[in-house]
């Protein structure tokens, strides 16, 4: 097949290049459909996952009894590769049409655990465009880096961060601490009330975050949905309330 041996050119070996395109195909798998789409020994499909992840072109997503893998977008492999770049380019779209192919089957990945859902916070960092419905409560008690973070990002004009907060105390007092610009702005829902969960919607991603019982995410990748949120979050920043920034 021309795309395993432009892969194998590329720099991967033949079996990283057979479980990189069978990750592609499924999408989000355990490690047992990788090996048998991939033809490739379990034992042997473990030790190259964690090769690929080494890479940036596998990600794991570890779950309470099992460990998930999602492919990364082939797009890595160009940006690690320097002159090697037209000669993967080339295949490029039957890479990317693979990939993108897992877009339109709704996937949804679950979070478990304080270093699992920092790892969900992380990929928001990297964001081009972010829209909360939340508040400070949670957040910040288990991860008071990230807003700051975040509020960074945007002022440097690396992301586009919207946030629908409530009248709380806390929120309150974090909307001082952060700074406006035009990548960075804040509005207040109307009513009373409260958000029980961080809300997230970033790059075709919906994020759900509780830490009650205990830390969790889930995350909903699905075009009709996330359509269907941003539009119902359209409505309600046009019904919101603008705070006084200096």
């Amino acid at each position: 097949m021309e795309i395993l041996d432009t892969l194998k050119q590329a720099g991967l070996n033949e079996k990283q290049a057979a479980v990189y395109m069978a990750l592609l195909e499924l999408g989000t798998a355990t490690v047992h459909p990788i090996a048998t789409k991939a033809q490739v020994k379990r034992p042997t499909t473990y030790l190259i996952l964690e090769d690929l992840q080494a890479r940036g072109l596998v990600s794991v997503v570890p779950r309470a009894r099992k460990v998930l893998y999602t492919a990364e977008s082939p797009e890595k492999i160009v940006s690690d590769l320097g002159r090697k770049q037209d000669l993967v380019k080339r295949y490029l779209p039957q890479l990317l049409a693979l990939y993108n192919a897992k877009v339109d089957k709704p996937q949804v990945l679950l979070f478990e655990g304080k270093d699992a859902v920092r790892e969900v916070y992380e990929r928001i960092l990297d964001a081009k465009e972010v829209a909360w419905f939340s508040t400070i409560r949670d957040i910040i008690s288990v991860y008071p880096d990230f807003p700051k973070k975040l509020n960074d990002e945007a002022m440097k004009g690396r992301v586009k961060v919207r946030e629908l907060l409530t009248k709380s105390p806390a929120d309150l007092e974090y909307i001082k601490t952060m700074r406006h610009g035009e990548n960075f702005s804040q509005r207040f829902v109307k009513g009373e009330g409260d958000f029980m969960t961080d809300n997230c919607l970033y790059d075709g991603n919906a994020v759900f975050f509780s830490f009650q019982p205990y830390i969790s995410a889930i995350q909903i990748r699905s075009q009709g949905i996330y359509r269907s949120l941003t539009s119902l979050y359209e409505f309600a920043w046009k019904a919101s309330e603008p705070i006084d920034t200096p």
